[in-house]
């Protein structure tokens, strides 16, 4: 099976394939961010990598099994400042959408797969679904995760005049995980190797990760410790009331474990003290 994958990130395109045991025989994606590139050229060498989507020539995937991706939702979702959000068919989200759609027509693949943020504006919806000539389904992922997160999903088949159908999506079963269902003991280790294991206090405070009791040249011990939910600290030491960071109880969703991203990364589960 050929897969041209769009917004390609850390490669969770081949990720889902290979958890499905469906095999893969050429991969071909399009991605900027070179921390996510360098997380998929770890995990699978094979990949072959194309760069930036507006200069992606797609016609030379002409055909290919499955066209994936979903432009970035940061201009569309309502997480977005109200003044910078995208409400209308326009601005630099429709058009990062547009080398979808071109991509789409360009390589003609059998069957495509485009997903994006329920929250967008019912204007950027429809102008979507009136691109592809059908309505997304919606799924949370609440129901395999512990997380809340509801997204369209667009799936369509190649028809014999080359315009796409709606493929048929069965919904997902409900699993019931919570919070408390994806937390784990803080394990006990210890390791007799010269760094540590990226479990630094230095690490805690940009908002990636636990920090062990102490560390040195010969061993990184590090303790059990009860997981604590809630307002934790931003970077600068500051506490915010934001629903953004917050997580009000294991016996619920998350949206996601840290809030932000990239220098303004902040954690929403620490170790108590």
């Amino acid at each position: 099976m050929k897969v041209l994958s769009l917004f390609d990130g850390m490669s969770c395109g081949m990720v889902a394939f290979h958890q499905l045991d469906i095999p893969v025989d050429e991969y071909h994606a399009f991605e900027i961010d070179k921390y996510a590139v360098k997380v998929s050229q770890h995990n699978f060498p094979e990949i072959i990598h194309h760069g930036d989507v507006f200069s992606g020539d797609f016609r030379k995937f002409k055909e290919f099994d499955w066209l994936i991706g979903g432009s970035p939702c940061t201009y569309w979702s309502i997480a977005q400042n109200p003044k910078a959000r995208e409400t209308q068919a326009s601005g630099i989200g429709w058009e990062l959408f547009q080398q979808y759609v071109r991509a789409l027509h360009e390589a003609e693949p059998e069957y495509f797969l485009y997903e994006n943020n329920d929250s967008m504006d019912n204007v950027i919806r429809e102008s979507i679904s009136e691109a592809f000539g059908f309505e997304p389904a919606m799924i949370n992922s609440a129901l395999v995760s512990a997380q809340f997160r509801k997204r369209l999903y667009w799936v369509g088949k190649r028809n014999p005049d080359g315009t796409y159908s709606k493929s048929k999506i069965e919904m997902l079963a409900d699993r019931g995980l919570l919070v408390r269902d994806i937390l784990d003991d803080y394990p006990v280790f210890t390791t007799t190797t010269g760094k540590s294991l990226a479990l630094t206090v230095k690490r805690i405070q940009h908002g990636q990760g636990f920090d062990p009791v102490k560390y040195s040249a010969e061993h990184t011990p590090a303790t059990n410790c009860a997981v604590r939910i809630g307002n934790l600290p931003n970077n600068d030491g500051t506490v915010s009331n934001s629903q953004g960071v917050r997580i009000y109880d294991i016996n619920g969703k998350s949206i996601t474990l840290n809030a932000n991203g990239g220098e303004k990364k902040v954690q929403k589960l620490a170790c108590m003290r």
